[in-house]
């Protein structure tokens, strides 16, 4: 018996799926293939492997060198032994022959292939979205740009999920510096597992609340990026890529045509920030700035409500939080009817019972479906932070504290150090 296949009999006893065979060749010596089931493709392995050594076996009744004989276009030569378990748990096909042993791809097609976009639709532009396959993501950005400038450096990360990482950029318009410490990052903490894209961002990110790092799952706009000298990172079975140093207006305005979409993403961007907390610093301390048969029908509606208007605010917010996550965890099929016609009931009930006014259901109601054209996670959630924080200051200092927390989370925002990137 081969000792290299003896060492692997050892080490992956436990595996069920771990499949061995012979191969007679016309020696004492005999090719033993090693796999896991099920990672490869069992026709491959007949076809690049099985047949070719059994047709020269059938004309020359010997095998003198089996390099010549396997098929396949990928083939590499193992030297160590520890080689071994990186490719055969990669889905490759291990083939040992005396002392020489060789890997050859193939897997198994185990991912969802290429299909339209399901968090970013494009009703013009292309239909195509990235997915668990990471040679499929490099590709279809390869077919969008076809320059020999672009660079693709893999990163295995990780002791035990061996996660690929692929640091794509153009040579000639990315920054330097920037991708120089995005390298250095990703060297640094190798050995941490990677499952998931937000994994990545944990270690990338340069600001805790504002978002630094844009998920993309259309190639299109990671094609779009890197032409601006962004450097992107694709991630093995993960079907979005990360843009790094993204900026506030690359989530606002991700490369939008229309003019006048831009500028409704921005009314919309203050309108879900600001509504809640400019409604409660006019109502609650600077009535003189309402127009009189305003504030006249404001205070009739607020007549039998027995709550301050910051805890009105608070509860209806934090109601519309709960429909949508319940919109977003429930099955595509009952999630937006069950989430409006929560709304509908629970928004009419409050009003019937007093809980809330009228006019604070407007004002929620604006706020929070302004929100919605912002589909990036963490970009809603530090608009989240950011309507919340300006609510609670508008509530206890009024338009001059909300005109101060206006002005400071923009210079927030103006100082967020990115990763030394000068981007266009």
């Amino acid at each position: 018996m081969n000792t290299k296949i003896e060492f692997l009999k050892l080490s992956l006893k436990d595996n069920p799926d771990f499949i061995t065979r012979e191969l007679e060749t016309g020696t004492k010596s005999k090719i033993y293939l090693a796999f896991f089931e099920s990672l490869v493709n069992s026709e491959t392995i007949d076809k690049y492997v099985v047949k070719n050594v059994t047709s020269h076996l059938n004309i020359h009744n010997k095998i003198k060198d089996l390099k010549p004989l396997i098929g396949g276009p990928k083939l590499t030569t193992i030297k160590k032994d520890e080689e071994m378990f990186y490719y055969i748990e990669n889905g490759f096909t291990l083939i040992i022959y005396k002392k020489e042993c060789y890997a050859i791809e193939t897997k198994a097609e185990l991912d969802r292939g290429i299909t339209m976009s399901q968090t970013e639709p494009n009703m013009y532009g292309p239909k195509d979205s990235f997915c668990e396959n990471y040679q499929k993501n490099i590709g279809v950005i390869k077919r969008r740009i076809k320059n020999k400038n672009l660079r693709i450096e893999a990163v295995d990360r990780g002791i035990y999920t061996k996660t690929k990482l692929g640091v794509i950029y153009i040579e000639d318009k990315v920054n330097k510096d920037a991708l120089k410490k995005v390298k250095k990052i990703l060297n640094k903490f190798k050995d941490y597992e990677v499952t998931d894209s937000h994994d990545l961002v944990q270690e990338l990110r340069t600001n805790k609340i504002f978002p630094t790092i844009l998920k993309t799952e259309k190639p299109s706009m990671a094609a779009k990026f890197l032409l601006k000298g962004y450097i992107v990172i694709s991630i093995d079975n993960t079907p979005f890529a990360l843009v790094i140093d993204a900026k506030m207006e690359d989530f606002v305005n991700p490369f939008t045509t229309d003019d006048f979409v831009k500028i409704l993403r921005f009314v919309c961007l203050v309108l879900n920030i600001l509504t809640p907390a400019l409604y409660i610093a006019l109502i609650n301390f600077n009535q003189e700035a309402i127009p009189s048969s305003l504030l006249i029908n404001f205070s009739t509606q607020r007549h039998n409500v027995p709550f301050p208007a910051i805890v009105e605010a608070f509860l209806m917010m934090i109601i519309c939080e709960l429909l949508r996550e319940s919109d977003i965890r429930f099955p595509s099929n009952y999630g937006s009817s069950t989430s409006i016609l929560g709304a509908l009931i629970l928004g009419e009930a409050a009003v019937s019972a007093g809980f809330v006014s009228p006019i604070m259901i407007i004002i929620v109601a604006i706020s929070f479906v302004s929100g919605l054209i912002f589909t990036d996670i963490r970009f809603s959630n530090a608009l989240r932070v950011m309507r919340y924080s300006f609510l609670l200051i508008s509530a206890f200092l009024g338009l001059y504290g909300l005109s101060i927390a206006l002005i400071t989370t923009i210079s927030i925002i103006s100082n967020i150090k990115l990763h030394e990137g000068n981007y266009l």
